[in-house]
């Protein structure tokens, strides 16, 4: 049978639970209504009929108690901004501190600095930093930035250059070298703490270096006889007169093993000892190195390439700075 209502009317049930009432035409008895609270037909005795100004009422009342509400959950909630690197989220949150507002958008972690006593070398840390106190309330319009940290013990391995060290030779002609000593550059381990934030180095600081591989120094042999000038051979002595002759290949080594070269001087051992340093003028710079049947008391025999500058040199007096 079609059910034609004629007033809707607003009551309660012995459980307190409201129901809309429908009242057929014609019909005093209770007739079956519709509960709000749940999706199934319900038998109930027929409430008092309230009216219609009573049904407005309940309206009211409703719509207050909604706004109210909404009122209220607004003012329990905020608007915040969280940054981390380039990424930005906005949105509306009940969250009550920040540390909650981390845990909403997923931030998982270490949260604050770590101890770099903490790290062996070689080692490193990750852990974040916020620019609010995480036990701060959230606020209206909050902007939290979080920075993605990294602190690390780093070693580097670094070279040491050689030192190059120049020792003269009179053997040598002005400008020709001799290398004695390659040498070889060494290693030092250096250590760094570095600090990172959003990917960028903040700080690299030395904590420690050491010499892993000493550097060994390269040794040059330098020609120098004729690039001392007479006066700086005055000082190294008082100017003693010789008689000087020339030689040139022979064939063999000096007395003292010896190859045979400019700057090699033939001298009486028993006048000037083997292995003194010399300076002759018009020839240079030379050493008491080799002997000769000839040569005795103040001769000396200078040393010459070719057999053409030796007969140059001839016979002559010389004054010779024993050095």
């Amino acid at each position: 049978m079609e059910i034609s209502p004629r007033l809707a009317t607003i009551g309660s049930n012995e459980h307190g639970i409201l129901l809309i009432y429908l009242e057929q035409a014609g019909v005093s008895n209770p007739v079956r209504g519709g509960c709000f609270m749940c999706d199934t037909a319900v038998s109930c005795p027929k409430p008092q009929s309230f009216g219609t100004g009573s049904l407005m009422s309940a309206y009211l009342v409703f719509g207050i108690v909604t706004v109210s509400l909404a009122v209220t959950i607004l003012f329990l909630g905020h608007n915040v901004t969280v940054r981390m690197g380039d990424k930005t989220i906005s949105y509306f949150t009940f969250a009550p501190k920040v540390s909650d507002v981390l845990r909403e958008v997923g931030i998982k972690g270490n949260i604050g600095p770590v101890d770099p006593a903490l790290l062996a070398e070689g080692e490193s840390a990750e852990y974040f930093t916020v620019s609010q106190e995480l036990a701060a309330r959230v606020s209206e319009g909050m902007n939290i930035r979080v920075y993605q940290n990294r602190i690390a013990r780093t070693v580097e391995h670094r070279v040491v250059p050689m030192p190059v060290r120049r020792e003269w030779d009179i053997f040598l002609e002005p400008g020709q070298e001799r290398v004695i000593s390659s040498g070889s550059d060494g290693i030092r381990k250096d250590n760094y703490l570095v600090q990172s934030r959003d990917g960028q180095i903040v700080s690299k600081t030395l904590t420690g270096t050491k010499v892993i591989k000493s550097p060994q120094a390269r040794v040059i042999a330098c020609g120098s006889y004729e690039t001392v000038s007479r006066q700086a051979a005055v000082h190294g002595g008082r100017p003693v007169k010789f008689v000087s002759t020339a030689y040139t290949f022979t064939g063999h080594h000096t007395a003292v093993g010896a190859k045979t070269r400019r700057g090699i001087i033939a001298v009486d051992p028993r006048v000037i000892p083997m292995g003194t340093r010399l300076y002759i003028e018009g020839y240079g710079y030379g050493v008491a190195a080799d002997t000769g049947g000839a040569i005795k008391g103040r001769k000396i025999d200078v040393f010459f390439e070719s057999r053409r500058e030796a007969l140059k040199w001839g016979r002559r007096t010389v004054n010779v700075y024993i050095l």
